[in-house]
């Protein structure tokens, strides 16, 4: 069973047994600060669905950290969750930047809900509010993937979006598809092995 002190877990292990899942929906929807945001991020959950942001469950007090949730209340479970941790980099941002990690069900009971979560969560609702850092580990199994994926989609939606070298905290903007090609190309190679971080924003950033 899911123990709300016990924060160390994959989300793989707390929330793919149907046990644990079940435990974690409880433990979210029994939170103090729990709010829908579904019209806040321009999401139309189905029947049945709720997408919510939750503060402070894990540790009182903490500004830094929060939860979103798409929740089934019709069968008790989370069908989507995103746990983000809001750093500050004031050397290539004035806005707080969020970092994120996701778990999504893979049952067909929630495919239509999860159509869109993506979109969602990461532009309809996070780059609202924060500057986006989207790594390759965000997501467990397909990181590589999910990257490009996302990266792709901020682009074709007109973000302003940049390859982020973490050691040096330089910026390399890539503003087409065709830049993130190459990008694409180069971190397939066996001479890349470094993990792809991306800065993703709705204004200009500037490396300093």
């Amino acid at each position: 069973m899911y123990v709300a002190s016990n924060e160390r877990a994959s989300l793989p292990q707390l929330l793919t047994r149907t046990a644990d899942n079940s435990s974690f929906y409880a433990a979210l929807t029994g939170a103090d600060r729990i709010s829908d945001i579904g019209e806040r991020a321009d999401y139309s959950a189905p029947p049945g669905y709720r997408l919510v942001r939750v503060d402070h469950r894990m540790h009182e007090g903490n500004s830094n950290e929060f939860e979103i949730a798409l929740l089934d209340d019709a069968e008790g479970s989370v069908a989507f969750y995103a746990k983000a941790t809001l750093l500050s980099i004031p050397e290539v941002s004035e806005r707080k930047v969020a970092r994120h990690q996701i778990w999504r069900s893979t049952s067909m009971r929630h495919s239509l809900a999860l159509r869109e979560i993506s979109r969602a969560v990461l532009f309809g609702y996070i780059l609202r509010h924060y500057d986006l850092l989207l790594a390759e580990d965000a997501v467990t199994g397909d990181g590589k993937f999910y990257w490009h994926r996302q990266v792709s989609r901020a682009i074709a939606l007109g973000f302003h979006v940049y390859a982020y070298d973490l050691a040096t905290q330089a910026l390399r903007s890539i503003s087409t598809q065709c830049e993130l090609n190459d990008v694409h190309d180069l971190t397939w190679s066996i001479t890349s092995p470094v993990p792809l971080h991306a800065l993703i924003s709705t204004y200009s950033l500037v490396s300093q």
